[in-house]
């Protein structure tokens, strides 16, 4: 099962009025790409104007428990964008940030490397998750962040379809993502972009790893941030 992220209006995203980065390529070459998720709902209501007031309703709900406006422009028809770093990137990032919180749990060179696909094993982490300091949102099992007008750290709370998340701010996932970049000095002074196009081999460091993650995170975290639009995480 792989791991995509969407950015973009939660009135388009529970319509399933999108596509991913395979199921583009596969309609430019003429073949369907099924995606199965973990979560797939038995029925899907198809009205946009039904999932739009459900959203536009939970908007209000979400901004009335923060105690600040959760308004974001919403529709069914407003641009998205995606990308797959898939688990292997995503769990690259997760673990150098992990490693950045924890450097004495990091594996020693030739030693047994951890796994990023299985990133949730890794000492690093299970430690840093516990009380992360400087990655919160990335360390704390955050699916969905959004463009609020207040920082809450960290929330759990239903989404439209009624199942627990949880949830950050766009701002806060931007800030923490441009810290790892400056901390770890992961892309060596060169453009993140340079390394978008280039997914890393089977066997590659988990550093090698995280290059390709983290560029595809930061182009996307851009959007969201540029156009007020959540991004979330699709599985």
């Amino acid at each position: 099962m792989g791991l995509d992220l969407y950015v973009g209006p939660l009135t388009r995203y529970h319509l399933g009025n999108w596509q991913t980065i395979m199921q583009q390529i596969g309609a430019q070459n003429g073949y369907d790409v099924r995606i199965v998720r973990a979560h797939e709902e038995e029925e899907t209501e198809t009205d946009p104007a039904v999932v739009y007031d459900a959203v536009r309703d939970w908007q209000q709900w979400l901004g009335e428990a923060l105690g600040s406006p959760a308004a974001w422009l919403e529709s069914a028809t407003q641009p998205y964008w995606t990308d797959k770093p898939d688990w292997d990137g995503f769990g690259a990032v997760i673990l150098l940030a992990a490693y950045d919180e924890r450097p004495d749990l990091r594996p020693a060179p030739g030693s047994k490397q951890d796994s990023p696909r299985e990133f949730s094993d890794a000492p690093a982490y299970q430690a840093a998750s516990e009380q992360p300091q400087r990655y919160i949102s990335l360390l704390a099992g955050v699916e969905w962040w959004l463009p609020l007008t207040e920082d809450p750290v960290v929330i759990e709370a239903p989404r439209p379809n009624g199942e627990p998340i949880r949830m950050a701010s766009i701002d806060r996932l931007a800030g923490e993502l441009r810290l790892l970049s400056e901390r770890t000095n992961v892309f060596a002074g060169r453009d993140p972009k340079e390394f978008r196009s280039d997914p890393p081999d089977a066997g590659a460091s988990v550093e090698e790893t995280a290059r390709f993650g983290l560029a595809v995170m930061l182009e996307l975290v851009e959007k969201a941030l540029q156009h007020r639009q959540p991004l979330l995480m699709d599985y």
